[in-house]
C-alpha cells in the first residue's frame, strides 16, 4: 500500500465523493465504511476498489 498520509487520503476521499455527487450520486453506507477504513489507512485503494467491485459488479458467466 501507498504510503499516503491521512491527509492525502482524505482529499482523495472528498475529491471521489464530490465528484460522484455532481452526477447526483451519494455513497452507500456499505461504500462510506469502506471509505472510512481508506482515510485511515486500514485498507489500500486496491482493496477499496476490489470491495466494491466485488459488492456492486454484475456476474457475467
Amino acid at each position: 500500500m501507498k504510503n499516503n498520509s491521512h491527509l492525502e487520503r482524505q482529499k482523495q476521499v472528498q475529491f471521489a465523493v464530490g465528484m460522484a455527487a455532481i452526477d447526483g450520486g451519494k455513497p452507500t453506507k456499505f461504500t462510506q465504511h469502506l471509505l472510512n477504513q481508506y482515510e485511515n489507512g486500514e485498507v489500500s485503494s486496491s482493496q477499496l476498489k476490489q470491495a466494491i467491485l466485488k459488492k456492486y459488479a454484475k456476474v457475467t458467466n
